[in-house]
């Protein structure tokens, strides 16, 4: 099965293309240009590289958040025209599982951070179980100071909150702030797609209405017209 993954939570966006379980290219994003300039650029060089076309993907895998408004936006309507175009399902995966996913066999808990902007970070923890994640902290927007709170145990921490927040976590956490001596294995993208290529017999969908992103907290926009 290939399945084609999509990643635009954060700057630095990437797209992966999975065939039988195995992840056959993949681009990452430089996070300084605007990468919706590059996207559809990206997964025209990911589709040449693993040997196919975009009617060879048999479903299609995007992250839905939480992560940055603009940028999940792109990702989406993206997908949404790939699957328009080729009429294959798709899979809409969560922005900080799909980062969870990169890692290669934890011993720790693994804690994804997003800077949000706003001296707040979206964050989750998930504990690797043989291929599963298992969440033990519910996705949210908080302080980074109210996310130490949260951790009592070594907990791996990783994401662009890291490199925001690092001294913070540093010192409030000592010992419990964990990070990963390597680099992760593939990238976000990449997650997405191993991701949703265990949940295509049971979980894939072909209404775009149902593809919903997840942006936890409200826009800019949404604030200043008070809903």
């Amino acid at each position: 099965m290939r399945v084609l993954g999509i990643d635009s939570s954060t700057p630095g966006c990437s797209v992966a293309l999975l065939n039988n379980d195995t992840i056959v290219a993949e681009r990452i994003a430089d996070p300084r240009p605007s990468y919706s300039k590059y996207l559809l650029q990206m997964v025209d060089q990911v589709l040449k590289e693993g040997k196919s076309r975009l009617d060879d993907v048999d479903g299609f895998a995007v992250t839905i958040g939480p992560g940055s408004f603009t940028g999940l936006r792109i990702g989406v309507s993206l997908i949404k025209g790939f699957v328009l175009a080729t009429e294959r399902p798709f899979v809409g995966i969560n922005s900080l599982e799909a980062m969870a996913c990169t890692l290669d066999s934890p011993r720790h808990p693994i804690c994804t951070v997003l800077d949000a902007r706003k001296s707040e970070v979206y964050a989750a923890v998930f504990e690797s179980q043989k291929d599963d994640l298992h969440p033990l902290l519910k996705e949210s927007a908080l302080s980074p100071e109210s996310l130490c709170e949260k951790i009592e145990v070594p907990t791996l921490f990783i994401g662009n909150g890291v490199e925001r927040y690092r001294e913070v976590f540093k010192e409030s956490l000592g010992a419990r702030f964990v990070e990963p001596g390597t680099l992760p294995r593939f990238s976000t993208a990449a997650g997405t797609a191993l991701l949703a290529s265990r949940q295509f017999d049971h979980q894939n969908n072909s209404d775009l209405n149902q593809l919903r992103i997840n942006y936890i907290r409200k826009s800019e926009a949404e604030l200043s017209l008070g809903r």
